[in-house]
């Protein structure tokens, strides 16, 4: 299996909504990226910097991964994941999780 930066490609054009991230990463990967681990999490934040705010595989329902496993992740300070709003899906945002509206445009992380 893959490790490291061999597990995810970073897709830097076009910016797209979650929805049609999700899609293009199962068309040509397998997911979004998913079920990170911390290591990972600081890998994809270290290319973060360099491409800007990105969609990974997390989104609210419970707050799971698209691949179905539960995230028990750090989110950044101020960002208690919301309950209420079910259109709240998450980007890496310096080394931790940002939640943010599914619709809004972004770059994002596929798993290979």
């Amino acid at each position: 299996q893959a490790t490291g930066a061999a597990k995810f490609v970073a897709v830097s054009t076009p910016k797209m909504t979650w929805p049609q991230a999700q899609t293009y990463c199962r068309t040509y990967y397998t997911d979004l990226a998913s079920s990170l681990t911390s290591t990972d999490n600081n890998l994809l934040g270290q290319i973060r910097s360099a491409q800007g705010d990105s969609w990974i595989g997390l989104y609210r329902d419970n707050w799971v991964w698209s691949d179905g496993t539960v995230s028990g992740y750090l989110w950044a300070p101020g960002q208690i994941p919301s309950t209420y709003n079910s259109n709240n899906c998450a980007m890496a945002y310096n080394g931790q999780f940002n939640q943010e509206t599914c619709t809004n445009l972004h770059y994002f992380f596929c798993y290979t």
